[in-house]
């Protein structure tokens, strides 16, 4: 930018936005809420840096809530959002093209397609009126607080129109074709962009480019997303439910709805996946602890894994590109990760309290599972190597005795056998 423009920008008031750090968003699967965990993550670091977000975009499309409350942060944004649709003879469509034209610039690479916005409810394209007027209107709203062709975005909904980059361009429905991100951000200096309610230059100096790297809960649930783990994980939860109900088996009545439960965490808001897989974690050790060894710690390992997956899930990524990130709210996430820290340390030391006591002291139900060590009373005379019926507990059981045993002697059980092997303690 040479001297004379920069004094008629100074000399007419108009704000500068220098861009100084350009954080990049790779969108190359489903939208979920993961990726507004992302997109909301890089523009409080843009705005922090003086920085601009970079959305790549090459999606199928994804969920319409996470749609729409992705357009929200870019619309609110403090700091500018590029949508690029990158690399070449990529795609954004359905959601893809909502978010690449609610951004303040909006870019494709030469061989890349956009189009096909009507949105769907499972297989099933929507035709309710009341509910394309409304996505139609939305995006039509976004495109022209920005200056382009707002006329597409009823074409898209209604009748899935799909444009390449040079049809894009030539109707106004994007600004720039860029062949990578470098000519791009080259075209986009010397720019104005509508930012805050105003007229904004951008200014880009030689950014620094940092790739902003999905958190651990953000990553878990993208790959919860894909179809196909969505698909396996399903089919396994159904089955093992199924056989829970025909066994009432509590491990696989326990490993079912903890299946059910994992399928459906793409779903809810990232910031609660930690919370979600730490209460998993801790009601499958509880189980295993009641079932008193009945399922052999299986379920108890799987909660300590739940539990180990919720608190990496807890924390953001620690670096971006090599940069540290400062973490601003900083004495809470402590607080939050000490607590989940004791409680876990709390329920290990539950676990082992519980293991040691089973190793020096016999269990109180043996007696009433064996009747080792149970009194009762013969019924019929036992010859040595013989055998007869004993009433031990008000129950009838044959046993046999090394010694002879008259009827109606008090016996006690040595052996739970069977048959039961006895020794008389009291022959009146």
């Amino acid at each position: 930018m040479n001297f004379s423009l920069l004094f008629i920008v100074i000399a007419f008031s108009q704000p500068i936005y220098y861009i100084k750090n350009v954080y990049i968003i790779k969108i190359d699967n489903t939208i979920g809420p993961y990726t507004v965990s992302q997109i909301s993550r890089a523009v409080s670091e843009a705005e922090s840096s003086s920085g601009a977000v970079l959305l790549l975009l090459d999606t199928p499309g994804g969920l319409a809530d996470s749609t729409l409350e992705a357009m929200h942060i870019i619309g609110s944004s403090p700091a500018p959002v590029i949508g690029f649709v990158y690399p070449d003879y990529g795609y954004a469509w359905s959601g893809g093209t909502y978010l690449l034209l609610s951004t303040q610039i909006a870019a494709m690479a030469p061989h890349t397609v956009i189009g096909s916005c009507q949105p769907i409810e499972g297989s099933t394209p929507v035709n309710y009126s009341k509910v394309l007027n409304a996505f139609a209107t939305y995006l039509a709203t976004a495109m022209a607080s920005y200056g382009r062709n707002a006329s597409y975005a009823y074409l898209c909904v209604e009748q899935n129109l799909n444009l390449n980059a040079e049809e894009a361009l030539r109707y106004h429905v994007i600004n720039y074709v860029a062949t990578d991100v470098q000519q791009l951000l080259s075209e986009i200096n010397g720019s104005y962009v509508e930012l805050r309610g105003s007229k904004t230059l951008l200014i880009v100096q030689s950014p620094s480019l940092i790739y902003v790297q999905p958190t651990f809960g953000e990553a878990l649930q993208a790959w919860l997303m894909n179809p196909i783990v969505q698909g396996v994980l399903s089919l396994l939860a159904l089955l093992i439910i199924i056989i829970a109900v025909a066994t009432a088996h509590p491990l696989a009545a326990s490993i079912g709805v903890a299946l059910f439960i994992f399928s459906a965490l793409p779903y809810i808001s990232t910031g609660w996946v930690w919370v979600l897989l730490f209460a998993m974690g801790v009601v499958l050790l509880f189980m295993g602890l009641l079932t008193g060894g009945a399922t052999h710690g299986i379920l108890e390992g799987g909660g300590v894994v739940l539990i180990g997956l919720g608190f990496l899930s807890l924390f953001p990524t620690f670096q971006l590109q090599g940069q540290p990130i400062v973490i601003q709210e900083y004495w809470p996430l402590v607080a939050g990760a000490s607590a989940a820290v004791a409680v876990l340390a709390g329920l290990v030391a539950l676990i082992l309290w519980k293991a040691i006591a089973v190793h020096i002291r016999r269990p109180v139900s043996e007696p009433l599972l064996t009747l080792r060590g149970l009194e009762g009373t013969a019924i019929e005379d036992i010859r040595p190597g013989g055998a007869g019926y004993i009433v031990v507990l008000g129950e009838y059981w044959r046993a046999t005795a090394k010694t002879y045993i008259k009827r109606g002697c008090r016996v006690r059980v040595v052996d739970p056998g069977p048959p039961l092997v006895v020794e008389p303690i009291d022959c009146a």
